[in-house]
């Protein structure tokens, strides 16, 4: 059975001595993995579209459960990111955790539509990248069933606070006022710029998802809470993270001439 449908290349890897093997996230069925039989050849007319982030339209071939790539035409291709190494580091992230929340076999729209917004977003630095982490994150688990509750303090119903507390387990947060003494369930501080946007993540329309920025300090806080947030939510770990986070460091040390004479 024939299939077209519009989908991104989350991963590429080789299969084989001329073949790839990608994994595909579509937007009428989810995750798909899909060969593409003689990729690796010189001359093969779908080598172009065998890399990671390459988006357009696919026609695939289905035989007894298994997929083969018939033909392809890229759409966008990313070129931005892929010549940023943080900004490649942060679309593998988002890459990685498609592959491992999304299921096969279902529709897939609002989730491939979270991350073409987001990759938009990152390759034309429209917004800081913590901030489109923490977006891509939180909107993430909402779709795929773990958004947590934060309309309000889960006790007193109040959501002009100055300062919020997150339960990482429960999804729900409490205002200090609310928080009992020596109470460690509710252990991560939000103060009231950041749960008013974790607040906005989770609840606003998707045309509206990306309509505010915070500040440097506060997106980092977001990104701590939605990565913990999505960690213990997805119980996976995420190699790209660990990568991602260690580019970052690299790039906060400062920089000494002496040692790179040496």
């Amino acid at each position: 059975m024939q299939i077209k449908t519009k989908a991104i290349v989350l991963r590429a890897q080789d299969y084989n001595e001329n073949d790839k093997l990608l994994t595909l996230l579509t937007k009428e069925r989810g995750l798909v993995f899909a060969y593409v039989f003689g990729a690796r050849k010189m001359k093969s007319r779908l080598s172009a579209v065998c890399s990671m982030l390459c988006y357009g339209e696919f026609v695939l071939f289905e035989n007894k459960g298994k997929y083969s790539v018939d033909n392809a035409e890229s759409e966008r291709l990313f070129f931005g990111i892929r010549q940023d190494l943080e900004e490649l580091a942060y679309a593998s992230y988002f890459c990685e955790l498609c592959a491992g929340i999304v299921p096969a076999e279902e529709p897939a729209e609002e989730m491939l539509r979270l991350l073409l917004n987001t990759l938009y977003m990152l390759e034309n630095k429209k917004l800081p990248q913590k901030q489109l982490k923490a977006v891509f994150e939180l909107r993430s688990m909402c779709i795929t069933g773990y958004a947590p509750d934060l309309v309000a303090c889960s006790v007193c119903g109040h959501y002009d606070k100055a300062m919020f507390w997150f339960n990482l387990e429960q999804g729900s947060a409490v205002c200090t006022e609310c928080k009992r003494e020596g109470d460690l369930q509710y252990d991560m501080p939000m103060q009231k710029a950041v749960f008013l946007a974790a607040r906005h993540i989770v609840y606003a329309p998707a045309e509206k998802l990306f309509s505010f920025k915070l500040g440097e300090k506060a997106a980092e806080e977001l990104s701590l809470i939605t990565e913990k947030y999505t960690a213990l939510q997805t119980d996976k770990v995420y190699p790209t993270l660990e990568f991602l986070n260690s580019i970052e460091n690299t790039l906060k040390q400062p920089f000494d001439a002496k040692e790179a004479e040496q």
